[in-house]
């Protein structure tokens, strides 16, 4: 995704119900696939040993992590920084199709990351072009994304994400159990 200038965006009311956020009941009553702790177990070891020799990496191997482990299209970290006074989030890590997108971002308080982080719960949005008009932009196009707040020492600072591109995968309650116990990862990263 491209970085945003600073945009002259109105962001919505707190109180205005976004339009492309889905339910969490309708995730959960999605069928799921069978849950593989063998593949889960080996991808957490395999980033133990990243933090451990090769700390620079970790952020990285997190994204591409969640994109095998989900069977998404694209994955990445989003993170709040102090060298702009948190207002942003910066995508240090994708992997997959919007890998060229790394080093963008978006504004803390006008989009997906902001709101998962304004209501401290994961969150799936579908086609969030509709709520933050700047996503008609991004190629290719969010179909759908699931993304998770993670926190170092309490705060939530940013989020981890998995993106499908197109309508041949929808996450399921797995995914958001699996990203999640990544989120967990992430914070001590």
């Amino acid at each position: 995704m491209p970085v945003m200038s600073e945009p002259a965006l109105e962001s919505p009311k707190p109180d205005v119900r976004l339009t492309s956020i889905v339910s969490m009941e309708e995730l959960s009553g999605r069928p799921s696939r069978p849950v593989d702790y063998a593949a889960e177990s080996g991808a957490l070891v395999a980033l133990a040993r990243v933090m451990a020799t090769s700390p620079g990496e970790i952020l990285q191997r997190l994204a591409e992590t969640a994109l095998d482990l989900c069977g998404a299209h694209s994955a990445g970290i989003s993170v709040l920084e102090r060298t702009d006074q948190k207002k942003r989030f910066h995508w240090r890590a994708i992997a997959g199709r919007w890998s060229s997108h790394v080093g963008g971002g978006t504004p803390r308080d006008f989009g997906p990351c902001g709101t998962v982080l304004d209501r401290n719960a994961p969150l799936v949005f579908s086609h969030p072009e509709r709520d933050f008009p700047y996503f008609a932009e991004v190629r290719p196009l969010l179909e759908e994304g699931l993304l998770i707040p993670f926190y170092v020492n309490g705060e939530a600072i940013g989020t981890i994400w998995v993106v499908a591109h197109d309508a041949s995968h929808r996450f399921d309650s797995e995914d958001l159990r699996v990203l999640t116990n990544l989120a967990i990862f992430a914070g001590a990263a």
